[in-house]
């Protein structure tokens, strides 16, 4: 058997966690990684499989830049000139606002509306992502969150065709929840209150681990 490189780089909030849980640690016979860097092992005669939201280039970060994502595309072909990417996208707006969400969690809370001001809005540029995608790399697969959350069966066969696998038995649930409305205003007024980075990280760190986020439960698994 060939040995085939498919990498999945995102993007951020477009159901990245339920894939590296429910789907891809399933897939039977593949080298499976979730993290791509000069560590990454390719296993000769098989397909190499790799996921790594932050290769979008952090997108949801507001002190990211989307040249970012450019250079990580250069440098991925450079690595894996051959190698088959997988994409997925979502609603422009519903992607905002999740990523707002994600944002006041890991790092300090804003309103939404300073938010979009200072985020880069190139990020939010899919197609010509996309066309930058082509530039280095011939296989490419576009995915939808909508679809995910309207056909998750058909949206995963679409997925493992692609790669070149079967389709494993998997279970079609929310991994990890985006914050609520109400929980993000408390976390605002718990930063005015205690306008601290240290306070945050503890209060981030409680509330991944009450929502049993998927970074906590890879370090608890590590630890065991």
């Amino acid at each position: 058997m060939e040995t085939k490189i498919v990498i999945h780089i995102g993007l951020h909030k477009t159901g990245t966690t339920f894939l590296q849980t429910q789907v891809f640690p399933k897939i039977l016979n593949i080298n499976y990684q979730t993290k791509v860097d000069l560590t990454t092992k390719v296993i000769e005669g098989k397909i190499n499989l790799f996921s790594d939201e932050n290769l979008d280039g952090g997108s949801y970060r507001l002190f990211n830049t989307v040249e970012q994502r450019y250079t990580i595309l250069e440098n991925l072909h450079k690595l894996y000139p051959n190698a088959k990417i997988i994409l997925c996208i979502r609603d422009k707006d519903q992607w905002l606002k999740s990523a707002y969400k994600q944002y006041v969690v890991a790092y300090k809370s804003c309103s939404f509306e300073e938010y979009k001001r200072r985020l880069d809005v190139r990020f939010t540029h899919y197609q010509v992502y996309i066309n930058e995608i082509k530039k280095y790399f011939d296989a490419i697969y576009i995915c939808n969150f909508e679809h995910l959350k309207k056909n998750p069966k058909k949206f995963v066969e679409n997925i493992c065709e692609f790669i070149g696998v079967q389709t494993p038995e998997f279970e079609n649930k929310t991994v990890y929840k985006g914050i609520t409305d109400g929980q993000v205003k408390f976390i605002r007024v718990f930063d005015t209150i205690f306008p601290s980075r240290v306070l945050h990280f503890i209060l981030s760190i409680g509330i991944r681990i009450i929502r049993k986020d998927k970074t906590i439960l890879q370090w608890k698994r590590r630890k065991e």
